[in-house]
């Protein structure tokens, strides 16, 4: 019995044991589920501060987005760059400089700005006392009036363009302020290039820029240099960067000293749908040469040269060249005063295309001329307008607009102006006189 009595006291001990382990396990285990799956105590912490745009920046972004929905350009053309461009200001486009910088599109024909004028931050859509659209800017290029999104002004440097009858040297200077001044009235939104030409063609970028104030305030300096008297000597005759060379695709011009075929075509290459010109006279292009003609020609120098001396030993030749320098000497005596009269008014020496022009003929054989052969004016204007629809129709964009000013140019300039004009459809010519030191044409 006692021993019965034992087992059972022993179960017992036992099964409460083991009932007060696994309640107190239970308990034990709730309070660890409970912890983990315990909502955190909620905190609260301060936002960061709003960030406010600039002003100008909010309109330039409602400026682009509306010029999204109304341009009725390709939408290739803009998808790409629009974007990019929403997300700089205007002041970030590189500028020109002296070495040469780009636009932030790489010359992605868009439109970018609104407004009228110079120091109206990005203007208003139609503003400006007009209705212009954004990017469009209106131009007075010396009297003719037009507006473009993409313009190209092409300037003359040729020595004809500094002759008396053109206003001499303060003339030319007239011409290049009027330049500058046309530059800096560009919209913010416009893209501009300007061309200058003679034997070669200087680019002011090597692709369309922006009109920001930092790239349009550099342009009285890098247009300065042509043709400015400095210490009483001219400091550039002509084009002296030719910084660029366009593809003259299925064209000859090999050489001339007018060289327009080479001006056009950098500013097809622009894909500018605005182009004005200014120019004294008629293109000077001259065609390649053939191989067997420069063979020719260098056996008749050869003979001419031979021929010279001859006649300058001989008597008759002796005599002639006697006559023949005082005559010169006359010359040279009437170009010394008309240099000084002109240095007792602050003006250059004369400046004539061409060289020595009325000096006396010298005397005995003639050296033979180079054979030379120039592109006629219609060949060009057939070259323009393949070369345009080339650049311009394959890519989705209509032909520019070619406008032409003739300063001061004689009868066949007129008639050149009037026919170049007439290359694309909407061009327009116009003839003004020389510029007067500080006055107008």
């Amino acid at each position: 019995m006692k021993q019965r009595a034992k087992r059972s006291t022993l179960f017992w001990v036992i099964a409460i044991s083991v009932a007060v382990h696994v309640i107190a396990g239970a308990i034990f285990a709730g309070l660890k589920i409970y912890r983990y799956t315990e909502p955190p105590e909620a905190t609260f912490e301060s936002p960061p501060p709003a960030r406010r745009m600039a002003q100008a920046n909010v309109e330039y972004r409602v400026a682009m987005q509306q010029l999204q929905q109304q341009s009725a350009r390709p939408p290739g053309q803009t998808a790409g760059a629009m974007d990019s461009l929403l997300e700089q200001s205007l002041e970030s486009f590189d500028s020109p400089g002296g070495a040469f910088g780009t636009s932030a599109l790489g010359g992605t024909p868009v439109v970018v700005g609104a407004g009228a004028g110079r120091g109206r931050g990005l203007g208003r859509i139609g503003g400006g006392g007009g209705s212009l659209a954004i990017g469009v800017s209106a131009v007075d290029f010396f009297g003719i009036k037009k507006q473009g999104e993409r313009v190209c002004f092409i300037v003359d440097a040729g020595a004809s363009m500094v002759e008396p009858e053109r206003g001499d040297l303060p003339g030319y200077e007239r011409v290049k302020a009027e330049l500058v001044a046309m530059v800096e009235g560009l919209s913010p939104g416009t893209f501009f290039n300007i061309v200058v030409f003679e034997r070669g063609v200087d680019l002011y970028a090597p692709r369309m820029v922006v009109a920001t104030r930092d790239n349009t305030s550099q342009v009285a300096d890098w247009i300065a240099p042509y043709w400015r008297l400095v210490d009483g000597k001219i400091k550039e005759r002509g084009t002296f960067r030719k910084n660029y060379e366009p593809e003259l695709v299925d064209w000859e011009g090999a050489g001339g000293t007018s060289r327009m075929d080479l001006a056009l075509a950098a500013a097809l290459e622009q894909r500018a749908d605005l182009i004005f010109m200014i120019t004294d006279g008629t293109p000077s292009i001259r065609l390649a040469r053939k191989e067997a003609e420069d063979q020719t020609w260098r056996r008749r120098v050869e003979g001419y040269e031979e021929a010279r001396a001859r006649y300058e030993a001989s008597e008759r030749g002796k005599r002639e060249m006697a006559a023949y320098e005082q005559e010169r000497a006359v010359w040279q005596a009437a170009r010394d005063r008309e240099k000084a009269e002109r240095e007792a008014k602050g003006l250059p020496p004369v400046v004539r295309e061409g060289g020595n022009r009325g000096a006396p003929s010298r005397p005995g054989p003639s050296r033979p001329s180079r054979p030379t052969e120039y592109a006629e004016l219609d060949d060009l204007q057939r070259w323009v307008r393949r070369r345009a629809t080339t650049l311009y129709e394959s890519g989705g964009s209509a032909l520019p607009s070619l406008n032409l000013v003739g300063y001061s140019p004689n009868a066949r300039g007129t008639a050149t102006i009037e026919v170049l004009a007439k290359t694309f459809p909407d061009g327009t010519s116009r003839v003004i006189g020389a510029f007067a030191a500080g006055g107008t044409p």
